[in-house]
């Protein structure tokens, strides 16, 4: 586990997050150096379909994604919540990504990194593989498109998540103690954090969110949205970060497109119409969340 968590967040721990204003905007930059303030290709960015060209690739495989997580570990990392896979045979192939990934662990983000036409969701979610031509994470992460990120936005839902509560149980154990780890206490399978409609998203190539933010990363970002109830997102923010403050929000600020393409993929018919609308396109109400703003998304 330690492994990982290492790849993904940092090679030193002496970084924080920012601390937004009431608006939500960050109000200073992260300043965490090297390649996360100097790097092209940084993660993550605005997603909106004015900026984007339509893609078509052949659909996602996911493989053993129902599975529960053997001996699922829940970690508090000190920047976010952390469940780590042991299981190679947890893959993801298909849809443009050019080879086979394997499930390394997946982690939370309170609220969203990318936002949908500059709107914050109030939960994030990271699947995080590694190619299997690389024989770690670790080793992945070093070279460009070694990584594959999968990342589910959850809106603001009336009801709780039952799958979320899952993770939610097992918090308390490690909430207040940075590096503290404890096993789950139900049965937790990738497949139903995942949204009804893994046929529309967008691609793009990008980064690691924390420091070192290595280059990296192939990201697929769901356009349908699962949902959350706001008790459930204010639990993510009880958990202590390394200077044992409650760490409020873990999300980096958005990073220019620059010269990269923007790839939106969806079904279509021959007539050209999609069979699967984007739902980020329909947000309506704002809600306020802790201590920033976060713009619910309402259904049709």
């Amino acid at each position: 586990m330690q492994l990982c968590f290492l790849v993904v967040q940092a090679t030193s721990d002496e970084w924080n997050y920012p601390t937004p204003g009431s608006n939500g905007i960050m109000s200073e930059p992260e300043n965490w150096g090297g390649q996360c303030d100097n790097g092209r290709r940084q993660s993550p960015i605005d997603l909106t379909q004015t900026a984007a060209v339509r893609g078509e690739f052949a659909p996602l495989f996911f493989s053993n994604y129902k599975l529960p997580i053997k001996q699922a570990q829940l970690v508090n990392t000190g920047h976010s919540v952390q469940i780590s896979n042991k299981d190679s045979a947890v893959t993801i192939q298909g849809g443009g990504l050019g080879g086979r990934f394997v499930l390394d662990q997946m982690h939370f983000h309170w609220g969203s990194e990318h936002t949908f036409n500059s709107t914050r969701f109030g939960l994030e979610l990271h699947l995080v593989h590694h190619d299997t031509r690389y024989s770690s994470l670790e080793a992945a992460a070093s070279v460009r498109n070694g990584v594959a990120v999968l990342g589910i936005l959850f809106h603001v839902s009336a009801q709780p998540n039952m799958h979320i509560d899952v993770i939610l149980d097992a918090l308390a154990d490690i909430q207040k103690v940075a590096g503290k780890e404890t096993l789950l206490k139900g049965k937790l399978a990738p497949h139903y954090l995942l949204p009804a409609n893994r046929t529309t998203f967008y691609r793009y190539e990008g980064s690691l969110t924390t420091p070192a933010c290595a280059e990296s990363v192939i990201w697929t970002v769901f356009t349908e949205t699962v949902g959350v109830s706001l008790d459930q997102i204010e639990q993510f923010k009880g958990i202590h970060a390394q200077n044992g403050r409650e760490l409020v929000n873990n999300f980096r600020s958005v990073q220019p497109l620059n010269a990269r393409a923007l790839v939106y993929v969806t079904e279509w018919d021959r007539q050209g119409n999609s069979f699967a609308a984007a739902p980020s396109l329909n947000s309506h109400l704002i809600a306020l969340v802790g201590i920033f703003i976060v713009k619910l998304f309402i259904k049709y």
